[in-house]
């Protein structure tokens, strides 16, 4: 909801609780809903106005969009000839935004695709396809599932068959138009449509092996949802058809890193310096795998040779304070830490915060130290790659 305040998050958590209550009664009494949407929605639009008199236009229709998903998730008249534009026109008449018709059609197109309307889900969600990846693969598998039956009749085809040629085509289509994943749905549904997504891009990426669109775009869903099995299989997927891109090396590594696997991590870093001998980026992920070993001779090593391929060196003072710090050498520490305010007084502010790090580690707590050497190894990271320019 817009305009939001420190009460919001009550606010929020009482509205999602509506949302809920309304799902529940619709669950329990569909079939008398079902013959009276116009005084049902009624006392929806009552509700809203007496626990929520200043909401905003797209949370409100949002609202009245989910319940309509709702109602066609659950009746049992949903075959039936024209009751889905019974319930858009109900809750239409009702709705204030701009175009009000079009979450109503993403409802109707997302139920007819669960429910296996394949064929009358498609012309809905083509009309939105641009507008989320989600309704975008949604199309593509609503073509491919209409595919299957197409070779169930053909069992004897050895070419692809036109819808599974218009599922392919969406996919292309999809990889050209989404830059992100983000899932700008109006309402929630459930995880079946994530299960869509994972399938189509698995098709993808057997349809068309030198395409890595499709791995990009599975590793930003993985990452976005925190799903880590499906990270795994994707960066599995990479590692197989393109070892030899960088994206797909970083993200394999800091998965190991993540994953604490320091064998995994140190494998990639070899594969970096196969591929890209005369770049900076695979010796300082060497070097930052050394602070987790905490062996001064890898650490070296990778610096010398971080130092012959152009890092600058405000990133080797500020590595070489940091592997002080992770190696419990408190006194070197500190004495690099004044040696960087002196040299680059312009960061003193940077510096300051990176003391009080300091204290953590060498405090003797080893929560606190642990806790404050990933605050230090995330923020010296997130600098360093900012200072190199790496993606």
């Amino acid at each position: 909801m817009r305009g939001e305040t420190l009460t919001d998050a009550i606010r929020y958590e009482k509205f999602e609780q509506l949302r809920l209550d309304f799902s529940g009664y619709i669950e329990n009494n569909i079939a008398k809903i079902e013959d009276k949407l116009p005084v049902f929605y009624g006392y929806v639009v009552s509700a809203l106005d007496s626990s929520f008199s200043d909401l905003d236009v797209e949370s409100y229709d949002a609202f009245l969009d989910a319940i309509s998903f709702k109602i066609l998730d659950t009746t049992t008249r949903a075959g039936e000839a024209g009751y889905a534009e019974k319930v858009i026109e109900s809750a239409l008449r009702l709705k204030k935004g701009k175009n009000p018709q079009k979450g109503l059609e993403i409802s109707v197109g997302l139920k007819m695709m669960k429910s296996g309307d394949f064929v009358h889900a498609i012309p809905y969600l083509r009309k939105y396809r641009s507008e989320n990846i989600l309704l975008h693969t949604g199309l593509a598998y609503c073509y491919y599932a209409l595919s299957l039956n197409e070779v169930a009749k053909f069992r004897d085809q050895k070419v692809p068959s036109e819808m599974e040629l218009r599922a392919r085509e969406q996919m292309l289509e999809l990889a050209r138009t989404h830059t992100g994943v983000e899932q700008k749905l109006p309402f929630k549904v459930g995880p079946w449509l994530d299960r869509t997504f994972w399938l189509m891009i698995s098709c993808a990426i057997e349809w068309f092996p030198s395409q890595s669109a499709f791995i990009r775009i599975g590793l930003m869903k993985a990452k976005a949802d925190r799903n880590h099995e499906m990270r795994r299989q994707i960066l599995d997927a990479a590692q197989t058809r393109f070892c030899d891109e960088m994206i797909f090396l970083r993200e394999s590594f800091l998965f190991a890193l993540e994953e604490g696997d320091g064998n995994s991590a140190a494998s990639v870093v070899k594969q970096m310096i196969q591929h890209y001998p005369r770049s900076v980026e695979p010796f300082y992920y060497g070097m930052l795998l050394s602070f987790r070993t905490v062996t001064k001779s890898g650490y070296h090593t990778f610096r010398k040779q971080a130092a012959e391929n152009g890092m600058p060196q405000y990133v080797l003072d500020l590595l070489d304070l940091s592997f002080s710090l992770f190696s419990g050498l408190e006194k070197e520490s500190f004495v690099r830490l004044e040696d960087l305010k002196r040299k680059y007084p312009s960061n003193n502010y940077y510096l300051d915060l990176i003391r009080y790090l300091a204290h953590d580690i060498h405090a003797g707590d080893r929560s606190r130290a642990n806790k404050a050497k990933k605050a230090l190894l995330d923020s010296v990271d997130q600098c360093a790659r900012q200072f190199m320019k790496f993606e």
